[in-house]
């Protein structure tokens, strides 16, 4: 008798374990969602800037793994209603892929930190030399645009330069061969100012260097997307044992 009083509570207190782990999980896959959603549409830009699309597509997993751990999670507080054996299995199967597949995501998350600095500034000096403000539509004229008034920046620093926006005199567009003026994009100007993008009269741009800026934005993000999955994968660590533990509890 008394045996079974004790695994009666042992059982509620299982199912209660689930249920938080559960109300943890889903909240966590809202956060998740909210990040990788955060990072696709506020600033996709820098897929083009960058030619790097493992930015991206970590956020696109992120994204994708959130919603999905969201429903596991509503399906795994159903699951602690119930005394049956295939429905906790279930449960552990898809809080067990997920598991395996955000913390995945997270190692992507941190890989493309350490890959920035290897490609970020090569491609943006090559991507100079192809901007053409005549065609704003085109993938790298329309990254730079979107960098330079999002971010508050103009141009980037190099050997060759002294200021981040002197980089421009080396985009034929902006730069014609045999002139001696030239200009920078009107993406660098300060809204709201009269400003000047001649090289003999540079007045009222930004002067922060772009490449700095782009680069604490990406790492910044990264590593934001990676803290955030790897809590969630300890969280559904808690989700894992619950469902095993009340697994076996079940006669």
């Amino acid at each position: 008798m008394g045996s079974q009083v004790l695994c009666g509570v042992s059982r509620v207190f299982l199912r209660w374990s689930m249920r938080v782990s559960n109300l943890l999980i889903l909240i966590g896959g809202i956060i998740l969602m909210g990040v990788g959603i955060w990072t696709l549409e506020s600033k996709s830009f820098t897929e083009d800037l960058l030619r790097n699309t493992l930015y991206l597509n970590t956020a696109r997993v992120i994204t994708a793994v959130g919603c999905l751990t969201s429903l596991a999670a509503l399906f795994g507080m159903y699951a602690a209603q119930k005394d049956v054996k295939v429905i906790h299995l279930t449960y552990f199967v898809l809080i067990s892929i997920l598991l395996l597949v955000l913390s995945i995501g997270a190692v992507l998350a941190y890989v493309f930190r350490e890959q920035v600095d290897l490609t970020m500034k090569a491609e943006m000096i090559s991507d100079v030399r192809h901007y053409d403000p005549v065609n704003p539509s085109n993938p790298v004229t329309w990254a730079w645009d979107a960098t330079q008034s999002q971010l508050e920046c103009c141009g980037m620093m190099t050997p060759q330069v002294n200021v981040s926006w002197e980089i421009w005199r080396y985009s034929p567009a902006l730069h014609p061969a045999g002139e001696e003026v030239w200009s920078v994009p009107t993406s660098c100007c300060i809204p709201g100012q009269l400003c000047g993008i001649f090289s003999d009269n540079i007045t009222n741009i930004y002067t922060k260097d772009c490449y700095i800026e782009v680069k604490d934005f990406v790492i910044g993000h990264s590593a934001l997307m990676g803290g955030v999955a790897i809590a969630i994968v300890c969280i559904k660590l808690l989700g894992v044992v619950s469902s095993i533990a009340l697994f076996k509890s079940i006669v």
